[in-house]
């Protein structure tokens, strides 16, 4: 009985003597394998060994920094992560692997890596608000001037962003560069509504007054370069300078209700009418087109009738006089197809730019009746028979015109077949028959009374 007790208590003793062993080396192990847990270089190469002992393979990320072990190997890459192609994409520092982002400057080469996901950025990046470019093989930020195949330049600054809008250089020197592009502005240029003129070569905006471009001449302000338009005193002299500040030189134009001539240096002086009767309707006057750079001849009546000499009636106001005077008779399409032919020739260079100028060229005689026959004055008194149609059909005819000319919008009027209304003449059609045309040539429609047509031929 002592004995059995005795066995006992040994058996007990030995389980407990396990169990306590078994307990000491799971504890070491655990210990042992903790201890392995993170980055381990062996024979050369590193590797992270997780908690469980594994070699870590794949992406790894932490405390904020991303690492990559090879799928395989679980050999930790550093340097430069290449594509299926052999293309650069990563770059993991060599001191500890740590996946690059943002700018990275090495050398003289800085290169730009995505926060998202580490690839080399390549062509154009916009950052805040700013544009930098980095080039299509080494993805290395460009800086100082590039230019394009084009031959055009732009100028990245020495932390690599483009330059855009206005800049003057240490030497003094302005120039201007595209906003959206980047693109520097070279010869004639309007800037936030203002005309300059830059360098083709430089690129330096011309400030130093008068200059000539090409074959006209223009006055560019010597503080900020910005080109005269309008009158100019200087001197003791005036000179008179057109919307796209090209200065009136060696011809005779009507400004502000007055007649001026402009000699060769383009010195204005005031010059009487000649001594006909300004009632006279066959009375003409010389009106220099500086879009067309040349000059036109125009009736007397312009200057006559109320509010077109001097900008009171709008080209909507005009427009709406004369389709009804001209086409009145023949609904809303009728007067927009007469409208739009006045309109049309706007974009012929051997009619006047101007829609007013158009309504009132001629010679002896008006090339459109109702201007000398008291129907358009009437109308610019503000007779009409129908003024809401006649504006319907002005408004339509501009708005018509005006998405043709920005986006190539065919001109379309009902009624008539033309997939785009490009005719700049119209006449009754009875009329039309008696023209010495080739009638087998010229191109035309007949629209109710009225016969529009593209040339003569």
């Amino acid at each position: 009985m002592i004995k059995e007790e005795r066995n006992r208590k040994q058996s007990l003793a030995l389980v407990l003597l396990v169990i306590a062993t078994l307990c000491t080396v799971f504890l070491m192990t655990r210990d042992v394998q903790a201890a392995k847990a993170g980055f381990k270089t062996i024979n050369g190469k590193t590797y992270y060994i997780t908690a469980s002992g594994a070699k870590q393979k794949g992406w790894l990320t932490l405390k904020g920094k991303k690492y990559y072990f090879n799928k395989k190997t679980g050999v930790q890459l550093k340097g430069w992560q290449k594509d299926s192609k052999g293309r650069n994409i990563r770059y993991f520092t060599k001191g500890k692997g740590v996946m690059a982002t943002g700018f990275l400057k090495s050398g003289t080469v800085t290169r730009y890596f995505r926060p998202s996901n580490g690839k080399l950025v390549r062509g154009w990046l916009t950052l805040k608000g700013k544009k930098y470019y980095f080039t299509s093989g080494t993805g290395a930020m460009v800086k100082g001037w590039q230019t394009t195949a084009k031959k055009e330049k732009r100028y990245f600054k020495s932390n690599g962003q483009m330059l855009t809008g206005w800049f003057t250089d240490s030497k003094g020197y302005t120039r201007y560069f595209n906003t959206s592009t980047g693109i520097m502005y070279t010869g004639l240029k309007t800037v936030d509504g203002d005309i300059y003129y830059f360098s083709k070569t430089s690129g330096v905006r011309y400030q130093k007054g008068f200059g000539k471009v090409g074959s006209k001449r223009y006055y560019f302000s010597t503080t900020d370069g910005k080109a005269q338009t309008g009158w100019l005193s200087l001197d003791g002299n005036s000179y008179y300078f057109g919307t796209t500040g090209v200065m009136y030189v060696n011809t005779t134009a009507s400004i502000g209700g007055k007649t001026y001539a402009f000699d060769s240096n383009g010195v204005a002086s005031e010059k009487q009418d000649s001594g006909k009767d300004d009632n006279d309707s066959s009375i003409t006057f010389t009106w220099y087109d500086e879009k067309r750079g040349r000059n036109f001849t125009i009736m007397k009546e312009l200057k006559s009738h109320p509010g077109v000499a001097d900008g009171t009636k709008s080209d909507l106001d005009i427009l709406a006089a004369v389709c009804e005077a001209e086409a009145g008779d023949q609904g809303i399409a009728g007067m927009k197809a007469v409208a739009l032919c006045l309109l049309n020739r706007t974009l012929d260079k051997e009619f006047p730019s101007s829609v007013r100028y158009v309504l009132y060229q001629g010679t002896t005689f008006p090339q459109y009746s109702v201007v000398t026959n008291n129907q358009l004055l009437k109308r610019l008194n503000g007779q009409f028979i129908d003024r809401a149609s006649a504006y319907e059909a002005a408004q339509q005819a501009l708005d018509s015109f005006n998405a043709y000319v920005l986006n190539g919008t065919p001109r379309t009027v009902s009624g008539i077949k033309a997939k785009d209304f490009n005719y700049k003449y119209f006449m009754m059609t009875s009329a039309f028959w008696k023209q010495p045309l080739n009638f087998k040539k010229v191109v035309y429609e007949t629209y109710k009374d009225h016969t529009f047509f593209v040339d003569w031929v």
